[in-house]
């Protein structure tokens, strides 16, 4: 069995479908779709590609740390206390535990994500 996994982005697997929780909604109506494509024997690392489409909640990271790379669509990050943050197609970041702000989707986001529960 190989020891590599490549993300085909023109043949992801069946996406799991999701929305906010309703506590944790801001505005609008978004939607998100998550294709889980790698993770660790024990579940601990986990990889996919994750979309959503416009509207606001609240992230809430707990004690998870992720690795995300913007594959299209315009977001702001709004950590709290601090300035928003923009982010489009490029732009690579990492939330780290504890992490707790709001994600404002602008236009539908598709990000390449890595997490360590």
């Amino acid at each position: 069995m190989s020891k590599l996994t490549f993300v085909d982005y023109n043949n992801l697997p069946e996406p799991r479908k999701g929305q906010p929780a309703p506590e944790r909604l801001v505005e609008g109506n978004p939607q998100f779709l998550s294709w889980d494509i790698a993770q660790t024997a024990d579940g601990v690392v986990r990889s996919g590609v994750w979309e959503a489409t416009p509207g606001a909640y609240r992230s809430i990271k707990g004690e998870t740390f992720e690795f995300c790379v913007i594959l299209s669509g315009v977001s702001e990050l709004i950590e709290d206390g601090c300035e928003p943050r923009r982010i489009v197609a490029g732009d690579a970041f990492a939330m780290h535990p504890g992490f707790v702000g709001t994600w404002r989707v602008i236009e539908t986001t598709r990000k390449l994500w890595v997490c360590r529960d």
